[in-house]
């Protein structure tokens, strides 16, 4: 009643949304909440209601088009009639002036009843065979004929131009469709596109205007489609011999169904006089052995199951029609494969084809599809395919949907600023996906272990594509090995968060980026190395003087940022004890080791070693040289503090950061800071 009067609200005359929602909103959160429940049953209810009328009207529209169909061809007949009397009367008329005109008038007819029917069937059959791509299963059903053959072109539903060449293949019990091979090899023609039971067509006759010419649409629920024959003539003959096939096929399943019912009542009657079994064997033996084979089928719903599964399928209840096609399975499982048995499974099997290729459509990923859907928008089409047992087709359309969704998400990522603000955004993007799959790809496929063998070579595939992205932003762009370190860190804690997960692709982000890592590496050594050289070069060993307390504070934080204490230092107010030399090879080192030791791993040990030994040995070999200079023998005491502030208070905070991080200190290390007791000895 609510419902009611909310739907005579929303579409009265004077309805003001504005005026609604500012009066239901000074009542409070409350009735805004239950009008937005009301809101969405209604528009559930009418979804609902509206689907429901559009099956209808639709089936509506069919049984027209049927009428429609029957009537033009009893015109059609009455017309055919009626030229058939005036080419008769005309005939009498000349008999009586030319008689020997009137002897070939059935020669035709005659010729064509001298072919042998069972012949031309084989004959047909076997022309499908060789033909056709893919009609194995069409050629299976026994009874099975072709009728009439011939090329049409199917044209646009709306701009009316050749969408593509077919040949269509009429048969007995239905309607195929095959399209034509382009680059065919051997006696191969066609490619089959589709089957249809005549029960379900409606052909309706179109007017030849404007360009189109000879054509006639087939409605085949819940499509239609449009074909066109190159004349007049070609048309009426496919027009007529669809009808005529549509007939002969409704008279002979009546008469297999009254067949099954004579059948029943005979078996309920229990055993049969000599007067019945007398007059049985005067019935045709086909005819017997078609309604033994009908009495199997003849429960109402599974006459009712096709016309249903269709239902199902048009309105994508896709959970019903599964249901429908495993109930018709258990059904069909004990009984014996006689004739009418696989026909009416050719029947259902094709529309199990119908629903998989519309189940796999929901996940396949096309441009007028969101991509945001996330991977539960894909459990529903895969639990109903596995049911229908196709896992593999599932799970190759679901991981290449979650390809589709991954690089779209990448392609949106802007690189602006920092290169680890953008890796930190990717990472993110791309590890979350990777993780969210995984989860979605466990629940759908939980008992198929098969499948999990091919998320395992997709992940792998997914992390070659990500590695290749991070790869030309990282290590193309030539950025400072803090700055690698710093991504690689970022990338190398999402694998260790998905490896908790149960998914380890750590070692595979390693060993894909150790090569250029090192290099990198290898790199800012030498670089470092050349640095230090250069500012020895330069070095007056006098103490840093930056000219006010401003900057002389400023400095000391920048200092401070990388984990250096230089305030004991300061006198005077801007100066410090400390040469330009030794404060800026200190800031490296710091830098170096903290980049370093975010990259640790125990396959680069040896070279994270190597590098902190030979960037010292290098800043000691200055020291060395300075103490033994006679320029600065003056500078002696200077020279051992900085050297001490090197050797012990640096070397001491790259100590205290392995200690942080639990790894070992390097005996190679030890052995550096042991150089200042050298080096004081020298100068004692």
């Amino acid at each position: 009643m609510a419902d009611g009067r909310l739907a005579q609200d929303l579409s009265s005359a004077g309805y003001d949304p504005e005026h609604y929602v500012s009066r239901l909103s000074e009542e409070g959160e409350m009735p805004l909440l239950e009008m937005k429940q009301k809101v969405q049953i209604l528009s559930d209810k009418t979804a609902q209601e509206l689907k429901k009328n559009v099956y209808k009207n639709y089936s509506q529209f069919i049984e027209t088009a049927r009428e429609i169909s029957i009537l033009e061809g009893e015109m059609y007949q009455v017309s055919r009639m009626l030229t058939e009397q005036k080419a008769l009367m005309t005939s009498m008329l000349e008999m009586s002036l030319v008689s020997d005109k009137a002897v070939a008038v059935d020669e035709p007819q005659k010729e064509a009843e001298a072919v042998n029917p069972e012949e031309e069937t084989r004959r047909n059959l076997a022309f499908l065979l060789e033909k056709v791509e893919g009609v194995s299963s069409v050629t299976e059903v026994p009874g099975r004929q072709l009728v009439h053959n011939g090329d049409l072109a199917e044209l646009d539903m709306e701009s009316f131009n050749q969408v593509q060449k077919v040949h269509m293949f009429l048969l007995n019990d239905s309607l195929m469709i095959a399209s034509w091979l382009t680059n065919r090899r051997g006696p191969v023609r066609y490619r089959f596109q589709g089957l249809y039971e005549l029960d379900n067509l409606a052909i309706v006759n179109i007017r030849d205007a404007g360009a189109v010419k000879n054509s006639f649409k087939v409605l085949m629920f819940p499509d239609s489609k449009i074909y066109a024959a190159d004349s007049a003539k070609s048309k009426r003959q496919w027009l007529d011999i669809l009808e005529e096939t549509k007939k002969k096929k409704l008279a002979r399943d009546k008469q297999k169904k009254e067949a099954a019912l004579r059948l029943a009542e005979q078996q309920n009657t229990g055993p049969t006089t000599p007067k019945k079994e007398e007059a049985s064997k005067l019935d045709d033996v086909d005819t017997a052995k078609d309604a033994m084979e009908t009495a199997l089928l003849g429960v109402d719903w599974l006459q009712e199951l096709p016309e249903n599964l269709d239902m199902c399928i048009a309105q994508r209840d896709f959970e019903g029609a599964v249901d429908l096609v495993e109930k018709v399975n258990s059904h069909l499982k004990d009984c014996q494969k006689t004739p009418a048995v696989k026909e009416f499974r050719a029947r259902i099997d094709h529309r199990v084809k119908q629903l998989t290729e519309g189940l796999l459509s929901e996940l396949q990923v096309t441009a007028e599809r969101s991509l945001r859907g996330g991977p539960r928008a894909a459990r529903r089409a895969v639990a109903q395919l596995i049911r229908l047992g196709k896992s593999a087709q599932a799970c190759s359309l679901f991981l290449k949907m979650r390809s589709t969704i991954i690089k779209y998400n990448i392609r949106q990522l802007k690189f602006e600023g920092a290169t680890s603000l953008y890796v930190r955004c990717l990472c993110g993007v791309f590890f979350s996906s990777l993780s969210e799959t995984g989860r979605e790809f466990h629940k759908a496929f939980p008992q198929l272990l098969g499948c999990f063998s091919a998320f395992i070579v997709w992940t792998k595939t997914e992390m070659e594509n990500f590695i290749t992205i991070f790869k030309r932003h990282v290590f193309d762009s030539k950025s400072s090995l803090a700055t690698i370190s710093e991504c690689v860190s970022i990338a190398t804690n999402h694998c260790a968060e998905l490896a908790n997960g149960g998914l380890d692709v750590g070692f595979y982000l390693d060993n894909m980026i150790s090569e250029e890592l090192e290099k990198a590496i290898l790199e800012s050594r030498h670089q470092i190395i050349e640095s230090i050289k250069f500012r020895a070069g330069e070095d007056q060993w006098r103490p840093l003087n930056l000219g006010t307390e401003t900057e002389c504070s400023r400095y000391v934080d920048d200092m401070a940022s990388v984990g250096l204490d230089i305030r004991d230092s300061v006198y005077n107010g801007c100066f410090i004890s400390l040469t330009l030399n030794t404060t800026q090879f200190c800031k490296t080192c710091m830098v170096l080791a903290q980049s370093l030791l975010l990259i640790h791993k125990s396959e680069r040990e040896a070279l994270v070693t190597e590098t902190l030994v030979l960037v010292f040995t290098e800043q000691v070999r200055h020291l060395d040289v300075s103490l033994a200079s006679e320029k600065f023998k003056n500078d002696k005491k200077f020279i051992l503090k900085n050297s001490q502030y090197i050797l012990e208070v640096l070397m001491s905070k790259i100590e205290h950061m392995y200690k942080t991080q639990s790894i070992l200190f390097p005996p190679q290390l030890v052995a550096v800071n042991a150089e200042y007791r050298r080096l004081k000895s020298l100068v004692s």
